[in-house]
């Protein structure tokens, strides 16, 4: 028995110290997989526990944005704080006097009415748009802005007041990261069709009441599609991306994206980032670049060009109407520029032909008359805020606005006639400028006629610019790639008409709809590094044949291709084994939650029977839409995966919109930003890989469902 208690003893001592070799060959492992995968976080990833402040500012901010058309039939309790508000006897409330002022005047003799429609692309309603976000901008304090707010909502109209508001919240101090009602819950006529929101208008007549009540209230479905789907369209492609184009997420991304930087807005009086022209090239380019994914995943093969003194090829019959009844403007098929549209075409041909002649020279024209070399770092952002004619470009009167005029030329709409009857096309709002066919022809001009004639004239990379020895990648794998349809439901009865309070508080109009999905997926990298290092890793998808199965370049192609990803990583010496997952990727976000259910956790974490958890940013691209659709048999890809030591220090990007990140100090799109001299992409470092994508379920699109 000693002898077995003696080996007992030594067994467990054994055991013991085998579990304590264990623990710390664990604890190594677990130091050395956190430094492998040591991903410097985006601070957009950052979730935070809203304290009592910040929740009854939350609160408050959708109690604002709760049925504007109708501010007298709910919150009672607000429009009696609104209508006892007097703006001009509280004006020491205010930062800035003279905003005020210039308000009040503005106000006096008149501004846009209630039930009219609004666009920032009218000089008139601008002026008055703008007037009223600095208002909002300069209170004092979070209860100037609310009491502001409060006014604002009962007598100024409803599209003027909630995209001033919309900006106002995104900028002021006192308002970081409050969430905002998803734009598609607020004016769901942006978002979809006008036979849809016609059975929303009778939902009970045509909607299907939901056996289940969400979130305590009586839901009726409203089944919706594509735009198009009753008309026969043999002879027009473009239909086949109307589950991209129409995408409510992808719309409500780029109206956020417009809002990061208004071109109506000075840069230095609201601290924008001073890099607001390049990036408004980028990201068109990235959307650019995803659009092509999606032609080349149903066999259309090109964008074609067009002229400004012949017939535009392609037409667009939005079927949507705006909420006083208004459509929006056709364009038909092959037809000619509208008389009425000849000044404006004038007027671009003189922008076009001075941009080109500025990238041709090396140098723009300042207002004062002075030349400026845009072959510097910062040459693209002056380029890019002259073709925007944003309030930053070097000299509006003289450049004036591709971007402004090409829209006015391109939406085909009539001209008002009074400065407060107008009907803008689906190009002068942003919530519906991606669905016309139209955005990506004037975008393909305005890159091939600009961004890429720019980067031609740049000095090519060199192999030593893009190759470094001390990095390479022995492997890269993806996890299969599947993408289908799914079933998604959208709340939209605040942006419609009630008859009281109490259908307001009892019933829900959800549409329902099948939208672009995929499975998630990761990335599986190894990177053997000489020594310890930080660095960059940048992820590119884009085609691999054309339409005709023919094998693309990749050096001549790497246009298509968009980032899909770019994050910093701390590097051991040796192999260093890193996995992504699509869900990390660092511009894209899941849909946003329901208001009503996101309100009711507000009130639930006000009364503390839980806790309400925010992430530091309001919006993102759809991770739904990070892959193209591909087909049911598998669609090649290639993606393209680059890493680069980081030289110097990180540099950081702040958004209130889409949040923070961290990025090396490279251009956007680099390598594939410029042209290569001799070289094929096939360093060390860098690494060309096949991809199949598989669609599943394939469902019809043009079918009620």
């Amino acid at each position: 028995m000693r002898g077995v208690g003696r080996r007992s003893e030594l067994v467990s001592t054994v055991v013991d110290i085998r579990k304590l070799r264990e623990m710390k060959l664990l604890t190594v492992l677990a130091i050395v997989v956190a430094v492998t995968l040591g991903v410097v976080a985006a601070d957009y990833n950052t979730v935070k526990t809203a304290d009592k402040d910040f929740l009854l500012k939350q609160k408050k901010i959708y109690n604002l944005l709760y049925y504007v058309s109708q501010p007298s039939l709910v919150n009672p309790s607000l429009y009696e704080e609104g209508r006892s508000y007097n703006i001009e006897a509280n004006i020491d409330s205010y930062a800035n006097t003279a905003a005020v002022k210039n308000f009040l005047y503005l106000y006096e003799y008149g501004m846009l009415p209630r039930g009219e429609v609004s666009s920032m692309y009218y000089p008139k309603l601008q002026k008055e748009t703008a007037a009223l976000f600095r208002l909002f901008y300069y209170a004092k304090d979070f209860d100037t802005f609310y009491k502001t707010a409060c006014w604002a909502r009962i007598y100024m109209n409803e599209m003027q007041y909630v995209f001033a508001f919309y900006n106002a919240v995104i900028r002021r101090e006192d308002t970081k990261f409050l969430q905002l009602p998803p734009m598609y819950e607020m004016y769901p006529y942006f978002f979809f069709n006008s036979e849809v929101l016609e059975k929303a208008h009778h939902a009970k007549l045509f909607g299907k009441l939901d056996s289940k009540k969400f979130a305590g209230y009586d839901t009726y479905i409203i089944p919706a599609n594509y735009s198009g789907w009753y008309v026969l369209r043999d002879y027009d492609q473009e239909h086949k991306l109307n589950y991209f184009t129409e995408d409510i997420g992808l719309n409500a991304y780029y109206f956020y994206f417009r809002q990061e930087y208004p071109f109506w807005l000075k840069g230095e009086e609201f601290g924008l980032q001073k890099y607001r022209g390049e990036e408004y090239l980028y990201a068109h380019k990235q959307l650019m670049a995803r659009y092509h994914l999606e032609m080349v995943s149903n066999d259309i093969s090109k964008i074609e060009d067009y002229d400004w003194g012949r017939e535009f090829h392609t037409g667009y019959y939005p079927t949507m109407t705006y909420h006083n009844g208004l459509p929006l403007p056709q364009r038909p098929y092959w037809s000619k520029f509208p008389f009425y549209k000849y000044k404006y075409i004038k007027d671009i041909h003189d922008m076009e032909s001075r941009v080109s002649a500025a990238i041709d020279s090396g140098f723009v024209i300042d207002a004062t008359g002075k030349f400026i070399n845009i072959y510097t770092p910062e040459g693209l952002n002056i380029l890019g805020n002259i073709i925007e004619g944003n309030a930053d470009s070097c000299n509006p009167e003289f450049y004036g606005s591709i971007d402004f005029f090409a829209r006015k030329i391109l939406g085909y709409n009539l001209e008002p006639s009074t400065p407060y009857q107008i009907i803008p096309s689906a190009l002068e709002m942003y919530s519906t400028s991606l669905r016309d066919p139209a955005f990506y022809r004037l975008y393909k001009r305005i890159f091939e006629s600009y961004y890429y004639r720019y980067k031609k004239h740049q000095k090519p990379y060199m192999k030593n610019d893009i190759v470094f020895p001390e990095l390479k990648i022995e492997s890269f794998v993806v996890d299969k790639m599947i993408t289908y349809f799914d079933q998604f439901d959208t709340s939209i009865s605040n942006g419609l008409m009630i008859e009281d309070a109490k259908e307001a508080e009892n019933m829900l109009i959800k549409v329902r709809q099948y939208r672009l999905n995929h499975k998630p997926f990761s990335f599986h990298l190894a990177i053997n590094a000489e020594k310890p290092m930080k660095a960059a890793i940048r992820i590119f998808l884009g085609p691999k044949y054309d339409i005709h199965h023919k094998p693309l370049d990749f050096v001549e192609n790497a246009k298509y291709f968009y980032e899909m990803d770019n994050w910093i990583v701390d590097l051991n010496a040796g192999v260093n084994k890193i996995v992504r997952n699509s869900q990390d990727c660092f511009f894209a976000m899941p849909d946003p939650e329901p208001s009503e259910v996101f309100y009711k956790k507000v009130l639930k974490s006000l009364d503390g029977s839980e806790s309400l958890s925010y992430a530091e940013r309001l919006y993102g691209f759809p991770e739904r839409l990070l892959l193209p659709k591909g087909k049911k048999e598998g669609m090649p890809f290639q993606i393209f995966v680059y890493v680069n030591p980081i030289e110097g220090e990180t540099v950081p990007y702040f958004s209130r919109i889409f949040g923070g990140y961290k990025f090396d100090n490279k251009p956007m799109g680099f390598p594939l930003d410029r042209p290569v001299y001799n070289f094929h992409y096939n360093g060390p470092n860098m690494m060309l890989k096949d991809v199949m994508i598989y669609h599943k379920d394939e469902m019809e699109l043009n079918v009620t469902y």
